[in-house]
């Protein structure tokens, strides 16, 4: 065979390509015949150039054509099949873009929801931002931003409800939070465990805060009493407190009350008195010492009714004027205001008497900085009975003086045995 755009006689017939001039051959190799012609035309006639070419040429034009017929029918086949593959390149890159995105958005959802469980609910809001500029109009996203959003509305109510009570508002705070659960009772979902529990912290810290208030206007063991059975529904770091302040004013309250009694020779009816005190402050040193003073009080009395007239002689004779009038000495009188403004008074006792002493009572006055008289009362010293040469103690307080002061004792009584 010989090539089609050369002429060259072609001699390995599986060949591809013409080694002359390289041009690919035709699928149908050109007759061996025609070349043969060819070959004896330019060999009979090497002058006539022209024809030969004109065979050529003629010859490869008819090649040229049906390459350009099977190229004709291979381009419509061709065109669609790379636009396949590359539509499917581009729908894979797509796809795995999109695959991406979503990790992110759920990576970021994830997060916002984390933090806005722990509270954090402005670093929640700013992450589902983050997500949002990712997939825009995802409803998901859209409805946590809400919610979010929310949250932080009742945050920043709480936050207002706290500044009223740190101003002592106690209608607002109370208005406040009644509003503010009405607004979480429509909030449902773990989102608003956390807030819901703010809420009823701030709500027991106002009823601790008006119980405490309210202290100060109560002036019996029965009011005092429904004020403990309020605080034992509370559950707050700030009740230890308030009930401290509240059985501390039942034991004065109950002291004061039995003395009364006490000092009118109602035995039975200052017991009774103690007693109720001590249902609610149950193992109180003074009053249970109170208690055992009645109880000596009342032996004494009885028995002093008894040998009244026996005794006077005796005991006229066993009264001296130091017994009388400086039995008992005062040292180490402590005066200070607590950090709840209550001022407290301790001091020593000693028995400097020749006889036992008991029932000793020390008068005092409470002046301020300026010297000016804030009040008078008095205390007890303990323990009831003091033997010639013992030591004892009084510890007293008063409630609410917010201030420095000085305590003068001005009178001091005692029984003498």
């Amino acid at each position: 065979m010989y090539c089609q755009q050369c002429g060259t006689k072609i001699h390995n017939e599986d060949a591809r390509f013409c080694p002359n001039c390289g041009t690919q051959l035709a699928v149908k190799p050109v007759p061996e015949s025609v070349g043969d012609q060819v070959e004896e035309r330019i060999k009979e006639n090497p002058n006539n150039d022209q024809q030969v070419l004109t065979m050529n040429t003629a010859e490869e034009t008819r090649v040229q054509k049906r390459n350009l017929s099977k190229s004709a029918l291979l381009w419509p086949i061709a065109i669609p099949i790379f636009s396949l593959v590359l539509s499917a390149g581009s729908a894979y890159a797509y796809y795995n873009h999109q695959v991406e995105t979503n990790k992110n958005v759920t990576s970021l959802k994830e997060k916002a929801e984390e933090n806005a469980l722990k509270g954090e609910y402005t670093k929640a809001l700013s992450t589902l931002k983050k997500a949002k500029t990712l997939r825009p109009n995802y409803k998901v996203l859209i409805e946590d931003e809400e919610k979010v959003t929310k949250a932080i509305q009742v945050e920043n109510s709480l936050k207002e409800i706290s500044n009223s009570l740190k101003t002592q508002q106690m209608d607002k705070a109370d208005s406040q939070i009644n509003k503010l659960r009405i607004t979480l009772q429509t909030l449902k979902g773990p989102l608003y465990t956390l807030l819901n529990k703010q809420l009823e912290e701030k709500s027991t810290t106002l009823a601790v805060a008006k119980i405490k208030v309210d202290i100060n206007h109560l002036n019996t063991v029965e009011e005092l009493a429904g004020k403990l059975n309020a605080l034992s529904s509370l559950n707050s770091s700030e009740t230890d407190e308030v009930k401290r302040l509240i059985l501390a004013k039942v034991v004065e309250l109950t002291t004061k009350t039995a003395e009364n009694q006490l000092g009118e020779n109602n035995f039975a009816e200052a017991m009774t008195t103690v007693d109720k005190g001590l249902e609610y402050a149950a193992n109180d040193t003074k009053l249970l010492s109170f208690k055992d003073r009645i109880k000596n009080k009342q032996t004494a009395f009885e028995k002093a009714e008894q040998d009244r007239i026996q005794k006077a002689i005796e005991v006229a004779a066993q009264e001296d004027l130091n017994n009388h009038t400086a039995a008992v000495t005062v040292d180490n009188l402590n005066v200070y205001t607590d950090e709840y403004g209550d001022l407290h008074i301790t001091g020593n006792l000693k028995n400097d008497a020749t006889v036992p002493i008991s029932s000793i009572k020390l008068y005092y006055t409470v002046y301020d900085i300026n010297g000016d008289s804030l009040g008078s009362d008095y205390t007890y010293g303990d323990p009831f009975y003091l033997d010639p040469g013992q030591n004892g103690s009084f510890d007293d307080y008063q409630y609410g003086v917010y201030q420095d002061c000085t305590v003068k004792i001005t009178k001091i009584t005692w029984e003498l045995d």
